[in-house]
């Protein structure tokens, strides 16, 4: 970061938890003081100890936010955080079993980087929280010729798609609103003004070389038929 001094303290954006989408798939584990008690609330293929765990496939979450849980019946989801989630769920079950313990998890959570970047792709992130950097050093860093200073953020938000840009090499980027990133959003790494001269100099050479070689072969399939 060119504007980085030795000894510098900067605002850091506020950590935005990520909200229950349709179409996420969440897991959803709850337990008890006796863990007997929480079996019905769980899918028949988890099960919940106070130490040990078994992690359900996940609750798809329906296009109208709501999932269908064991005992509970329908609850809308969408719009809550996970510790939203967490906090309602731990209320509700109180009625049912003593001292529950909930966990939940966004289990698809994903970003996609594209562009000028080592391994561009779809990443997917158990954690549910990361920022720009971390996005990159997942697809193996920006190439040489990667343009640091305009990195495009691509999110959509209450039906609207926003786009952010974003300057590596400055410390204001810690205080943007697309440092930290959310649920589908889209990274994309320009390639710089060099490289894409580079390339379209590469696309001229191989078409005048291409022209040439087919000229040739014009030629000399005109001196066969001529020979015969």
């Amino acid at each position: 970061m060119n504007d980085l001094s030795d000894s510098i303290n900067h605002e850091i954006a506020l950590i935005t938890e990520p909200k229950i989408l349709p179409g996420d798939r969440v897991s959803i584990t709850i337990g008890a003081l006796k863990p007997e008690s929480a079996l019905p609330y769980n899918p028949p293929v988890a099960t919940s100890t106070l130490t040990t765990a078994t992690t359900p496939p996940g609750y798809l979450v329906n296009n109208d936010g709501t999932i269908q849980l064991p005992q509970l019946g329908t609850m809308r989801i969408a719009g809550f955080t996970r510790q939203q989630l967490v906090d309602t769920l731990t209320g509700i079950m109180k009625t049912y079993v003593v001292d529950p313990v909930v966990t939940v998890q966004i289990t698809n959570f994903k970003v996609t980087v594209l562009g000028d970047v080592a391994s561009p792709g779809t990443k997917l992130i158990p954690e549910g929280k990361l920022n720009v950097f971390e996005a990159i050093g997942l697809s193996g860093d920006l190439a040489i010729t990667g343009r640091r200073d305009n990195v495009l953020v691509i999110r959509e938000r209450n039906g609207r798609r926003e786009f952010g840009r974003l300057n590596l090499t400055s410390t204001k980027i810690f205080s943007s609103p697309y440092y930290h990133l959310q649920q589908n959003d889209i990274v994309y790494v320009e390639m710089s003004k060099t490289k894409i001269d580079a390339s379209d100099q590469t696309l001229v050479r191989n078409v005048s070389i291409g022209a040439s070689i087919l000229s040739v072969l014009t030629t000399l399939i005109v001196l066969l038929i001529n020979l015969n």
